[in-house]
């Protein structure tokens, strides 16, 4: 059983880790338990956390590994123009930990990192409410894409379409990224910045999954 996520401010998302603390795993004690995260460079305590959520239920991971991809996140910063080199790299990385994953490779990960620790509990705090920094400008056409590519449907629209935030967010941003018309910002940092999604997969795939209709 895998459990594979971003990583988010040197830790897990939050909805990562209410996943694995209510899923139920009381028969599943001798699985094979694998983690792998996904980060721009430094994935801080992800993988930590991840096994002390699983030892709280008696579970051992097994293995864990961060593979390092494009990281995307506008919000902090204009992203790379590097993305083919990088994403080239990230496939040949993750060829070797299918391998392990197949062969039921074992490894021990390292103890948690107090001042990333530090770093992850306050900056996750302020996750949910970030969206109050979001704009939306005159270029918006109303075409709702923003609502249905919220995972955890933090996002409305007004009676004129126009979209709206109700503080769940979980900084995903996948509501900037998707935006035909670059009309969602984060304060005036991101009009200017360039965006990225996946081309493996359409928005339509994301709507389907998170059925916000």
């Amino acid at each position: 059983m895998g459990f594979v996520y971003s990583t988010y401010y040197r830790g897990e998302p939050q909805k990562v880790r209410e996943f694995i603390s209510n899923i139920n795993l009381k028969n599943s004690q001798k699985t094979y338990y694998y983690a792998i995260t996904t980060c721009g460079k430094y994935d801080g305590n992800a993988l930590v956390h991840i096994k002390h959520l699983l030892k709280r239920k008696d579970i051992d991971l097994t293995y864990g590994k961060k593979i390092v991809m494009f990281s995307n996140y506008v919000v902090a910063y204009d992203m790379r123009e590097t993305i083919e080199e990088e994403t080239k790299q990230s496939q040949k990385d993750l060829i070797q930990i299918i391998q392990s994953i197949k062969n039921r490779e074992i490894n021990k990960l390292s103890i948690t990192e107090p001042l990333q620790e530090i770093a992850y509990r306050v900056l996750i705090k302020f996750a949910h409410n970030m969206d109050k920094h979001y704009n939306v400008s005159d270029d918006c056409i109303g075409c709702g894409i923003c609502k249905k590519v919220c995972p955890v449907g933090n996002v409305d629209l007004d009676d004129n379409n126009k979209p709206y935030f109700k503080h769940h967010c979980e900084q995903c941003v996948a509501c900037i990224q998707y935006c035909p018309k670059k009309a969602i910002n984060y304060k005036n940092k991101t009009q200017n910045r360039r965006r990225y999604t996946y081309p493996g997969i359409k928005y339509t795939e994301l709507a389907e999954m998170n059925k916000n209709d």
